[in-house]
């Protein structure tokens, strides 16, 4: 989410499900990797992430410096990690100005779905940064929002919709394949109040899918802008320059993330 966006999604994170935060096979993928890294030495976390928080906790990682934006933010979804903020430096500010002030010192950095609040003008300069902050061997392990299938017309989302029914479950599938993963997304940015519009437009007849909207405002709320919909092949290359090598895993099927969203273990 953008800067802007976490004073109005902080109080609606409760109501988010994964596949937009992270998935059990991915944090299990995670623990895997990280299982050998010493528990003594410095790793980081973009955000406020309370799933990664609490399985570094769960390991035994000792120096866990946590990048956030926003320390209401924090202290909220503190309320929801398990072992609170146990071991945690937190590092309060614009990712793109923090992270530039370290160098070569995290194991590795795990971040879910945080590339879309950075600027397309910013994120070469924000990923040389990143890749700086590891020590050598360091992995940056990221979930991405990459959309390389081809992106969900309206009416493929109402033929599919209109008969389901409507449960956290699935309003948190619609917010997944309306706001971010359907044409809306053509112009290259995700803009709520928008795309609350559109979606309203197009769905004015059909009560099914109005009150799929209501209910998606409980995850995503207008006012936010979110970077999605540039293709992924103008992305990739200054995404990967850094890295010795990388290795990309797809979401299971039937997540509405599926051909959407890659996480990718990068090395340094």
């Amino acid at each position: 989410m953008s800067t802007n966006n976490f004073a109005t999604i902080s109080s609606k994170w409760e109501y988010v499900l994964p596949p937009s935060r992270p998935t059990i096979c991915e944090l299990q993928r995670i623990e895997s990797i990280i299982s050998r890294f010493d528990k003594n030495k410095p790793v980081a976390v973009l955000g406020s992430t309370i799933e990664f928080r609490t399985l570094l906790n769960r390991m035994g990682f000792k120096d866990i410096y946590v990048f956030e934006k926003n320390m209401d933010f924090y202290e909220w979804t503190g309320e929801w990690c398990a072992y609170g903020s146990k071991n945690e430096k937190v590092v309060a500010g614009d990712w793109c100005t923090t992270i530039g002030r370290i160098s070569e010192k995290f194991q590795f950095i795990l971040s879910d779905l945080t590339m879309g609040n950075i600027e397309y003008s910013k994120r070469k300069k924000l990923y040389k940064d990143i890749f700086d902050a590891l020590q050598y061997g360091g992995m940056f392990i990221d979930k991405v929002l990459t959309n390389e299938r081809q992106l969900l017309s309206l009416k493929e989302i109402e033929d599919k919709y209109k008969n389901l029914p409507i449960n956290l479950e699935t309003v948190n599938m619609f917010n997944c394949e309306a706001l971010f993963g359907s044409e809306l997304l053509k112009d290259g940015i995700i803009d709520t109040t928008q795309f609350y519009e559109k979606l309203r437009k197009a769905y004015t007849d059909n009560l099914v899918l109005t009150m799929f909207i209501e209910k998606c405002h409980l995850i995503t709320p207008e006012e936010c802008i979110w970077y999605y919909g540039v293709e992924w092949e103008k992305l990739r290359a200054d995404y990967f320059a850094y890295y010795s090598s990388n290795t990309a895993f797809d979401d299971v099927k039937g997540s509405p993330y599926y051909g959407r969203t890659k996480q990718f273990i990068n090395i340094k």
